[in-house]
């Protein structure tokens, strides 16, 4: 077996969650022992899960095995409590986590557990790593509310791999524990950490992916309100920039979505801010004010997710600021497509352009 066979089985795998939980593109069938709160109903079959010619050969043999698992996946209700949370959260991490590390192990970048201002990370470094390089801060996706830095070690190990530069992985608390206020807060004290490592915030890059990516974006807004330094780069990977809902192809993409559901995306949305909260910046970054500093922003989006808008509209709201921009739209590709095909040229494509973006922007 070889690494892409490896990487692409155990994340396809993974993929039957998707249509259950608004996560990264991980899937899998809940088991018969499933909490009552989460009990399953079918889930109709639509061309949602046809994969359009005008993709590579590669990426379309990949997504016809992932969609194929994708059409059969049930349905779940709205978790009601902390516990039922809690419950789809460990059921994910049981199913999460040896593709994680068989991804990692594929690419060979070693992790070690640590804390920085008092919150937990893990540190992904490449094969044959050199410290006294840049520094990748990174937030995994799992819409506020699923996955960890353990079990979302794909993206990592690659942007790790690509760059040859350490990528910290924060592992904040999940909603509906936490909300809003104490992420954005865990990764701007993590950011403190860094800095008071004597790493030059020009040469430090954030990215995230879903979650992530409105977590990554949102962070840096609320660093620049409270006069820190900030990054000297952004990488933003399907951002949910928008968590109130709003934008063109949140309703016109709906039902071409292989991956999310808006439905299931709305649970974790209440669960991370109120709807009173929505549109606050910190909740929503394409709310904020971009006539202030903003870092350098390369945005990734496939044209086959729902939240399409939320990069467009993201990238609009940057690029009115006065502030440099990159809008990179990948031929029907469903949401964070690197972590689901990651031996894809479009996956290869994608890590390439944010390496070299890294490469010019961190000094």
């Amino acid at each position: 077996m070889n690494k892409g066979t490896l990487v692409l089985g155990a994340t396809a795998t993974l993929a039957v969650f998707a249509g259950l939980l608004p996560i990264n593109g991980a899937a899998q069938t809940a088991p018969a022992t499933a909490a009552p709160a989460l009990t399953t109903t079918a889930a109709p079959t639509s061309d949602r899960f046809t994969v359009p010619s005008t993709v590579s050969p590669e990426a379309a043999a990949q997504l016809n095995k992932l969609y194929g698992r994708l059409s059969h996946a049930p349905r779940r209700q709205r978790p009601q409590t902390q516990e039922d949370w809690d419950k789809a959260n460990a059921q994910l991490t049981r199913i999460a986590e040896p593709t994680s590390t068989a991804t990692a192990d594929a690419l060979h970048v070693t992790r070690t557990e640590d804390h920085l201002g008092g919150v937990p990370v893990l540190r992904i470094r490449p094969a044959g790593y050199k410290p006294g390089g840049p520094v990748l801060l990174y937030m995994h996706g799992g819409a506020f509310t699923f996955l960890s830095a353990g079990t979302s070690l794909a993206i990592p190990a690659l942007l790790s791999t690509a760059t040859g530069d350490e990528v910290i992985s924060i592992d904040y608390t999940l909603a509906p524990r936490a909300d809003w206020h104490m992420t954005t807060d865990q990764v701007l004290a993590v950011w403190k950490a860094v800095l008071a490592t004597g790493i030059k915030p020009g040469n430090i890059g954030m990215m995230g992916d879903s979650a992530g990516g409105n977590l990554a974006a949102a962070s840096v807004l609320k660093m620049r309100d409270q006069h820190l330094p900030l990054p000297g780069a952004l990488y933003l990977i399907s951002p949910g920039a928008d968590q109130s809902g709003a934008g063109d192809t949140y309703t016109t993409l709906a039902a071409a979505d292989p991956i999310l559901s808006t439905e299931t995306t709305s649970w974790s949305a209440d669960a991370y801010a109120a709807v009173a909260d929505q549109k606050n910046p910190y909740v929503s970054p394409v709310y904020g004010d971009y006539s202030l500093a903003f870092p350098p922003t390369l945005l990734q989006v496939g044209t086959r997710e729902h939240l399409l808008s939320s990069s467009v509209r993201e990238y609009q709201a940057i690029r009115s600021g006065g502030h440099e921009a990159v809008l990179d739209v990948y031929e029907g590709m469903p949401h964070v497509w690197l972590s689901l095909i990651p031996q894809a040229p479009e996956t290869k494509t994608a890590v390439k352009r944010a390496s070299d973006f890294f490469a010019l922007h961190l000094k």
